[in-house]
């Protein structure tokens, strides 16, 4: 695929949609996150149970929080993707354009240096209705095509992942992030992992 800026997706998002297939056979659209999206987002967050907000983040995970999101997307910041099955939005995966300042002093401390031109950080939720059905492993191949068109070569997890989540670390590893190091957070113990792009 052709390379793409961040002007490129500003002008037109749908530079980003892909028709896509989950591991359900279940058909969806995986896009960018546009303006007009707010109460299907806030119907998606309100929607999540208790045990996937405690896994999820990293921002509010409720309808106003989406309202904000929708009102003030810049893609040149952040990258929104969700899919989109039928009318509803069954998942959403947050890439956020460079490091964020507490992610960047942990990666110092592994060792490996994060520089904002080359760099993605990511958050991924899925519905609850859609764990384990394939959707999430659908979508991320499309993520990770679009970043690297946008010109990225690394992509690391925004506050790690939690080591009592393994079923999320499996995921993450299925798609070549690998593991530079450990911090506590949250009163657990939290990897750090970076992908290569």
């Amino acid at each position: 695929m052709a390379a793409i800026g961040v002007d490129d997706l500003k002008r037109d998002p749908d530079l980003a949609t892909r028709e896509l297939v989950a591991g359900d056979g279940t058909a969806f659209r995986g896009r960018l996150l546009h303006h007009d999206d707010t109460e299907a987002l806030g119907r998606f967050f309100d929607g999540l149970s208790q045990a996937v907000r405690g896994v999820y983040g990293p921002h509010s995970l409720n309808a106003e929080h989406a309202g904000v999101l929708c009102a003030e997307l810049d893609y040149g910041h952040l990258l929104p993707f969700v899919a989109q099955v039928e009318a509803e939005l069954q998942a959403y995966f947050l890439v956020q354009v460079g490091v964020r300042d507490g992610d960047r002093k942990r990666y110092e401390e592994h060792g490996p240096v994060l520089v904002d031109d080359d760099t993605v950080t990511f958050a991924p939720c899925v519905a609850d209705a859609f764990q384990e059905r394939g959707l999430g492993s659908a979508l991320m191949p499309h993520v990770l095509d679009t970043v690297r068109r946008l010109g990225r070569s690394h992509m690391v997890l925004w506050g790690g992942v939690r080591g009592d989540n393994p079923r999320a670390q499996h995921f993450y590893r299925k798609f070549g992030f690998r593991h530079v190091g450990n911090f506590a957070g949250g009163g657990v113990d939290n990897l750090d992992m970076i992908l290569d792009l």
